[in-house]
């Protein structure tokens, strides 16, 4: 044996510091993308707040009454939102449109075109009536209440412009003016118009009574 040899004893572990050593850099390289990827969250600001509102699903015209697949629900956000914007639980499916939409605006109130009597409550209709006499139209204002009468007439007074014999009977009564159209140009009737708010069964008994007799008012206020 030689003895000069140097004894080497058993092989040991490296130490932690070696082992960190040797594997810095992809922990540095990791704690690198973790500084990054901080960063991005802080400087980026989170998703603003949203609302659904209903939008127009296509171009949409105002000839004719909105269909149930005219509308979509679409989130917008909140602070983009318009006053009137129409919600998912509200459907204007057979209401007309005031004016053109293109697809992807958002539905407002401004936009449905309300029928003229819904403001006089459930049921009512717009009945347009001709009255004979266009000086006692001329007095009325929308928001004024009338009765409506009619008389039966005889169409050879009519022809010599005497006034009917039979008592006038009410048609309708004490049923609010919604407007006051004048005279219509080159009409050719006679008498004037204006348009009330009436149940649907007083508006067939309007028309009913209009073809033969004489329809006249009487202002309540």
């Amino acid at each position: 044996m030689n003895p000069n040899a140097v004894r080497r004893g058993p092989a040991r572990p490296p130490g932690l510091l070696a082992v960190l050593a040797r594997r810095r850099r992809p922990i540095g390289a990791a704690c690198a993308a973790l500084a990054v990827a901080g960063a991005v969250l802080l400087l980026r600001p989170p998703a603003p707040p949203t609302t659904e509102v209903l939008v127009a699903a296509r171009d949409l015209t105002a000839l004719e009454p909105l269909g149930d697949g005219d509308t979509a629900v679409r989130a917008v956000p909140r602070d983009t939102v318009p006053a009137g914007a129409l919600g998912p639980s509200e459907n204007p499916a057979g209401n007309a449109l005031t004016a053109p939409v293109r697809r992807g605006e958002v539905l407002t109130t401004a936009r449905i075109a309300d029928p003229p009597a819904a403001a006089y409550g459930a049921g009512m209709v717009a009945a347009p009536v001709r009255v004979a006499d266009p000086g006692a139209v001329a007095l009325l204002r929308p928001g004024s209440r009338v009765d409506v009468l009619a008389a039966a007439q005889d169409p050879l007074a009519a022809e010599f412009g005497a006034a009917p014999a039979a008592p006038a009977e009410v048609v309708v009564r004490d049923r609010p003016v919604i407007a006051v159209p004048g005279a219509d140009p080159g009409g050719g009737e006679s008498g004037a118009l204006l348009l009330l708010a009436v149940t649907e069964e007083e508006s067939r008994s309007l028309a009913g009574r209009a073809v033969a007799d004489r329809l006249s008012i009487t202002i309540r206020g």
